[in-house]
């Protein structure tokens, strides 16, 4: 068998391919049961229907390891053993004419749901206001130029803070408009939600059921969050005007930026009006947080920021707090499937060591440079939005991971861009490495090169029977750049020693 072949075409490599058959033989291995899964390699066989769903408990789906009576037309889950029939358009399945998902060398296939409406993604800039002229002059460029490379049919929003956080309206072209919210407290969900003129009650009705975007020409959401199509030319002349913060800064004293609470009215602007959704916080900075929640150092500049010395002897006045900030703030965006970025372009500390939870676990892009001028930030910021040969744009939003293996594994956990999805099954081991007690994790945001570490163990207290084998199955939701819904499917059978 090769093996390189099959890597090559699933995107799986296994540490191996010959797996123990008793707990106390996994425990001898000197490299851990365990692969690393890239979810969208690029080639895979895509089909334009629903998948077929086991309906045991375990809800996984026909694969080419399934045992299948043609001639009764039902199929047996190798992980529940659960009895399925085939629903009524596989009637006219036979040996010869098998369907995509039951051919052997189909052992990833990808899914291309045709229910549902396609929903765009969603762009929001953030931007740091207190940046020298020059600076933000050449940031301003970079995102002007950025609004013609994205899709088309994405959602763009604008957010600038320095002292408070300004959300501008962009669904009023006539004359420009921005709320104010104060940049010294943190910007609540409901605050955003009576600025969109939605009650208290509306956010926890959209909080229990599916996602619907609030993006409907009746709703006051989309006048903050509007198609790029339709604003480039006022989002552009907003820019083209925007000025330095106004409030002065005195020769002894750091600029005041409310990072934090910029970011938290991001973060709830999307909660309120694009919950569970694709969508990137875009936020650009060059300077330390200095005012509001998740501040990392005070704005006189006789206290020195922090340094490595003052975080491992928790010396640092300001990092424990900060960091809580953060994780809050980062599970507000895992729990609705958005990504944030974070562009620090400063010859001095802005936070990231604070900050860098919300971008591992969201899966968020990272750029550090001297200068928003300088080749290497234009050049990073302008990749995010490149195409393939064909056009298109090999991104995707709004991810989930989950795993189903047969008796004898149990996953242990995933290290990666990721986060916890908090799904309890049988299938979950005790055992915990990297984002575990879980076998489900939220990628808020994945691209053709996008790999997660995944860990298991054998759990057998007796070997396995001759050729008895081992079942996994992974099963990836997306949303891809034009709002479309894929499922794919990755599944693997290996021989117990």
């Amino acid at each position: 068998m090769d093996f390189d072949a099959i890597e090559e075409r699933d995107g799986i490599r296994w540490s191996w391919n010959v797996w123990p058959n008793t707990r106390l033989e996994g425990t001898r291995i000197i490299v851990p049961l365990g692969c690393n899964y890239t979810p969208m390699k690029e080639n895979v066989p895509l089909v334009y229907y629903d998948p077929v769903h086991c309906r045991g408990s375990c809800k996984a789906v026909l694969n080419p390891y399934c045992a299948v009576d043609i001639k009764s037309k039902l199929w047996t889950c190798p992980f529940c053993l659960t009895r399925n029939a085939f629903p009524a358009n596989y009637t006219d399945m036979t040996e010869t004419n098998l369907p995509a998902e039951l051919i052997p060398n189909y052992t990833t296939i990808e899914y291309c749901l045709p229910r549902g409406q396609a929903i765009p993604p969603v762009y929001i800039f953030v931007i740091d206001t207190c940046l020298p002229a020059d600076e933000l002059e050449a940031l301003k460029s970079s995102v002007i130029m950025s609004l013609t490379l994205m899709p088309q049919n994405s959602l763009v929003g604008l957010i600038t803070f320095g002292k408070t956080v300004q959300l501008y309206e962009l669904g009023f072209e006539e004359i420009p408009k921005c709320y104010v919210f104060n940049g010294a407290k943190d910007v609540t969900v409901q605050q955003v939600a009576d600025v969109l003129g939605l009650s208290g009650r509306n956010i926890q009705q959209q909080q229990g059921r599916p996602a619907v975007p609030l993006m409907q020409p009746s709703v006051q959401g989309n006048r903050f969050l509007r198609p790029v199509s339709e604003v480039d030319i006022h989002l552009t002349s907003i820019l083209e005007e925007l000025q330095r913060d106004p409030n002065r800064v005195p020769n002894d004293r750091r600029p005041l930026r409310c990072t934090g609470a910029a970011i938290s009215t991001a973060i709830g602007l999307l909660e309120v009006a694009y919950q569970n959704s694709g969508g990137r916080l875009m936020v650009f900075t060059g300077g330390a947080v200095t005012h509001g929640p998740g501040m990392i150092a005070s704005e006189f500049l006789k206290e020195p920021l922090r340094s490595h010395t003052d975080i491992s002897k928790e010396n640092a006045k300001y990092t424990a707090k900060a960091i809580k900030y953060y994780e809050s703030l980062t599970k507000r965006a895992v729990t609705n499937g958005h990504a944030v970025d974070f562009f620090e372009c400063s010859l001095d500390q802005c936070g990231f060591y604070e900050i860098s939870v919300l971008c591992k676990q969201t899966g968020g892009l990272v750029v550090m440079a001297d200068s928003f001028d300088s080749e290497m930030f234009k050049d990073s910021f302008r990749k995010i939005f490149g195409q393939d040969e064909k056009g298109n744009y090999p991104i995707a939003f709004n991810g989930t991971l989950e795993v189903q293996t047969s008796k004898e594994i149990k996953v242990c956990g995933a290290i990666g861009t990721c986060a916890s999805a908090g799904r309890q099954t049988p299938n979950v081991s005790e055992t915990e490495i990297g984002h575990g007690k879980t076998s489900a994790w939220k990628l808020c945001s994945l691209d053709p090169h996008t790999t997660v570490s995944l860990y298991f163990e054998v759990v057998n207290q007796t070997p396995t029977g001759p050729g008895q084998r081992g079942f996994i199955q992974f099963l990836t939701n997306y949303q891809n750049a034009n709002g479309q819904k894929n499922f794919a499917s990755y599944n693997s059978c290996k021989k117990f020693r």
